[in-house]
């Protein structure tokens, strides 16, 4: 008699790009039979009864420390699990006794180092000198080491998971940004060569996506026949030639139609760790051009699949988009880079594949 699959916990917080994450992972652990994913979403800003402790508002996310704890412990309580995933470290500060008891990993797209751009750009401390600093990189240390292994989602983060806090090499697996490439795919039939070229900017936060910086370009740029979408959060008076899209939902037909109907894709992020819409993008088949913000330089191979130009750097940004428009077929060679790039390194099934044998290795289930 076979024995049953074996019950993991997936302790995911749910802010920003994490809900995507853990919504693509649902989707890709329905497909399987070999585990039983046991579900617990910790929403760290709901309001509930740990609003009234003062503690609970500090940066050490104490709040969602203290919900990651007791979900995995009621979870293991209604019957117990065998390894857990725990996201982030943030969410896994406070659930140390619970990591001893079970085999958990924990995935994180940055440490707090590799933050520092991401804080210094909101004007934020990134450096806490004296015993605050050490008591923090301790605790840090501390939570990695108790882990069994680290999912990563950047060589970057990874590389600063090793050297800046000791863990070992072969206890981190990268794992890209990964997409259903079914679901993210070019359009069934091939774009009309109309003369205009479509681009396509996501970011909910314009200012550190670098929307912005886009949108100065579509206001000074001399280029004519371009066109292009913008997927943000809040609405603005856009400038000619400019669409500007709000509350648009992740892995939504609205998406992924954009997408599909569009030849480049957009980022020009001014702070970043990872990024879902690049890998979402070149899924659909669409030239990108970013920047090399933390890890997301490393998903856009400059010159073949898109181009890369320096964070912050407008001139750069203008230029390359300038040349671009006007090279549709440049557009569509990269692009099909792109969809091959992203069936081999992105796709979600194969890489929710590599990641479960990852875990399942490090936790011995």
């Amino acid at each position: 008699m076979s024995s049953s699959p074996p019950r993991i916990a997936f302790a995911i917080e749910t802010t920003l790009g994490n809900a995507v994450f853990l919504e693509n992972l649902q989707r890709a652990l329905a497909r399987r039979d070999d585990i039983t994913p046991v579900w617990l979403p910790i929403d760290e800003h709901a309001d509930d009864v740990w609003e009234q402790l003062p503690l609970v508002r500090s940066r050490l996310s104490v709040r969602g420390g203290l919900r990651t704890r007791s979900a995995l412990n009621q979870a293991f309580a209604r019957e117990p699990v065998r390894a857990a995933v725990v996201h982030t470290q943030r969410m896994a500060h406070l659930a140390h006794d619970f990591m001893r008891r079970v085999p958990s990993v924990i995935s994180t797209d940055a440490t707090p180092s590799g933050l520092e751009d991401y804080l210094r750009y909101y004007g934020l401390p990134t450096q806490h000198a004296g015993w605050v600093g050490r008591a923090k990189n301790a605790l840090h240390r501390r939570t990695y080491a108790i882990a069994k292994g680290m999912l990563s989602f950047s060589e970057f983060t990874k590389r600063s998971l090793v050297e800046e806090y000791g863990v070992p090499d072969e206890s981190v697996h990268v794992v890209w940004p990964s997409v259903d490439t079914s679901l993210w795919r070019p359009a069934p039939e091939k774009k009309p060569r109309d003369g205009v070229v479509r681009l396509l900017f996501v970011g909910g936060d314009l200012g550190r996506k670098g929307g912005k910086l886009l949108l100065r370009w579509a206001r000074e740029t001399r280029r004519k026949n371009w066109r292009l979408d913008l997927v943000t959060s809040t609405h603005f008076e856009a400038p000619p030639g400019v669409r500007v899209h709000v509350g648009v939902q992740p892995n939504s037909p609205e998406l992924i139609g954009l997408a599909q109907a569009a030849d480049l894709f957009v980022l020009p992020t001014m702070a970043d760790m990872s990024s879902w819409a690049i890998a979402e993008a070149k899924a659909a088949g669409l030239a990108v051009v970013s920047t090399p913000a933390g890890g997301v330089g490393e998903l856009v191979r400059d010159g073949v699949d898109g181009r890369i130009v320096p964070v912050g750097d407008y001139g750069a940004l203008a230029n390359t988009l300038d040349m671009l428009v006007q090279r549709p077929d440049t557009l569509e060679a990269m692009g099909l880079e792109s969809r091959r790039m992203a069936e081999e390194h992105m796709d979600l099934d194969t890489t929710c594949s590599r990641m479960l044998a990852f875990i399942r290795q490090v936790t011995g289930v």
